[in-house]
């Protein structure tokens, strides 16, 4: 009897355990034609304090990805729009590895990706964690200088649906 309980709660628990390595569209169907504001942290490389600037994001699906529109209202110099494709079958989002993707109390997608870059004039690893919920929506990037193995984020925004 013990046996049928454990394989029972095996088969209900599994699917929450093992996240996925991949991205779909249908986990963004939520996000389409969606409007955000909210602001951006990040640390300054000159001096390392934090700095907090506005900011808006509208997120649009296509047919193979996510366009987003950042704006930052006190400077419109810097804003920007992103093309964000899942490559290889969902393995890739952007030029991101996808190294994790779940579903937390089945309202907020949390994806995170991995790419190799610099920061500060230094190699490091790179990871973006993103979570997409109805009405919040965090975008964290942490730095892992490769040589030190420092570990920091680098930035963080943070939005509210409009």
């Amino acid at each position: 009897m013990k046996t049928w309980i454990h394989i029972i709660l095996g088969v209900i628990l599994l699917p929450n355990v093992f996240a996925q390595k991949q991205v779909t569209l249908d986990s963004f169907r939520h996000l389409d034609n969606s409007f955000w504001s909210g602001n951006l942290m990040y640390i300054n490389y000159s001096d390392g304090k934090e700095i907090h600037i506005n900011a808006t994001l509208e997120i649009i699906l296509t047919e193979d990805g996510i366009v987003q529109k950042m704006a930052y209202p006190d400077e419109p110099n810097a804003n920007y729009t992103s093309d964000i494709p899942f490559k290889d079958n969902g393995r890739f989002f952007g030029d991101e590895e996808v190294i994790e993707t779940k579903l937390i109390n089945n309202q907020i997608v949390e994806l995170t990706t991995y790419y190799k870059g610099m920061d500060n004039n230094k190699k490091a690893d790179i990871y973006k964690t993103y979570l997409f919920g109805d009405t919040r929506l965090t975008i964290t990037i942490v730095v892992v200088y490769k040589k030190t193995k420092q570990k920091m984020v680098r930035n963080r925004y943070t939005f509210t649906k409009k």
